[in-house]
């Protein structure tokens, strides 16, 4: 007979102590191995919010995340769609960095256990993190684990959060688990966007002559969206649709001037940001970064703007090759902005004698 548990997390320490686990093919176990999770993400960035942005490979310590499990009968594999849930939207707090065998995670609502007996249905896992990512912007998850997350970026960058999701579990049973634990692999459904600004060799090579940045936006930015997964038995899928919005969004700048080696501010101008795609200048809501700075030379100091349309990025420094550069998720995009007066530069040709010849005859 088929028995799930559910037991306080202190009565779950004490039972785990003593399990009995039977090597057997169809992993017959007593009903007291609690189901744990390992967990990382693949692609190690630097923070926005400090409280909720994966700072490497490894979730932030003392965050939570969400996992919701599906059971399916034994030998009937999991294709998104067949499983009955088994456990909904579960949290799971990821504690003092965590473990690759799950034992430092914490359950606020205590342990879930694996299916025990002759045949024991088969669990499959999903999550996301964080689990409160909802909790500023009115945001959803999916009431049935797969499905729609609606998102909104927060307006600015120090509150923004690496939502992720992970990748299905499929078909796990305790005996082709490592010891009872499930391994999610998480995946960054945002895009990391960062701006740094340099000038050119000659003006940080010229006494006489300073630039300075004075303001950066990025304008026209898409902030809304719905983040859709799904499950075919095989891999899972995640994909945007619905993103619209026309926020602005403050960059962070160098408060000195410019050198030639690009500069930017830590931390407080990068940007976890909705994927989109980079509409064409001659678009109405394409969107540009925006930029205003100072050039002062021999003690004259000249003011100017310009408007950077993110689709006419280019591919190289100093390029002229369109980059033709989207956000994408799971994507680290950095704009190297070189700002600076073009000096005056001279060449020189001698233009070559004209000949003439003149003759005398005297007797």
């Amino acid at each position: 007979m088929k028995k799930y548990l559910i037991l306080a997390a202190v009565a779950a320490v004490t039972l785990a102590a003593c399990a009995k686990v039977e090597t057997v093919q169809n992993a017959l176990v007593d009903d007291n191995i609690p189901i744990v999770f390992s967990n990382y993400a693949p692609k190690s960035l630097v923070k926005a919010d400090a409280g909720y942005y994966a700072a490497s490979t490894t979730l932030v310590p003392n965050t939570d995340f969400d996992v919701w499990g599906w059971s399916t009968p034994n030998d009937t594999p999991f294709d998104g769609s067949n499983g009955t849930r088994f456990m909904g939207w579960y949290t799971v707090t990821y504690k003092d960095g965590g473990a690759t065998d799950g034992t430092k995670n914490a359950y606020p609502d205590g342990y879930r256990y694996w299916p025990s007996g002759d045949s024991p249905d088969w669990l499959s896992f999903y999550a996301y993190y964080p689990s409160n990512y909802t909790a500023d912007a009115g945001q959803l998850t999916p009431p049935d684990g797969l499905g729609g997350f609606v998102f909104k970026a927060e307006d600015t960058a120090a509150k923004q959060i690496d939502f992720m999701v992970a990748d299905v579990v499929p078909n796990k049973v305790y005996s082709n688990s490592s010891n009872g634990t499930v391994p999610l692999t998480f995946r960054h459904m945002l895009t990391k966007v960062q701006v740094k600004f340099k000038t050119t060799e000659a003006v940080a090579g010229d006494p006489n002559t300073t630039v300075k940045i004075t303001g950066a936006t990025f304008n026209k930015i898409h902030n809304t969206g719905t983040l859709t997964s799904s499950y075919n038995g095989t891999a899972t899928s995640t994909v945007w649709s619905g993103v619209s919005g026309t926020k602005t969004y403050a960059v962070a700048y160098p408060s000195a001037a410019l050198t030639a080696t690009a500069s930017t501010v830590a931390d407080a101008d990068i940007f976890l940001m909705v994927p989109q795609t980079m509409l064409a200048k001659t678009e109405a809501n394409a969107q540009y970064l925006e930029i205003s700075w100072t050039v002062t030379t021999s003690g004259v100091t000249t003011e100017n703007t310009a408007k950077l349309y993110l689709d006419d990025c280019v591919s190289t420094d100093g390029g002229t090759v369109n980059a033709d550069l989207d956000w994408e998720k799971n994507h680290s995009v950095t704009y190297t902005v070189t700002v600076g007066p073009q000096p005056i530069l001279f060449t020189a040709t001698v233009e070559n004698w004209t000949e003439a010849a003149g003759f005398f005859n005297v007797q």
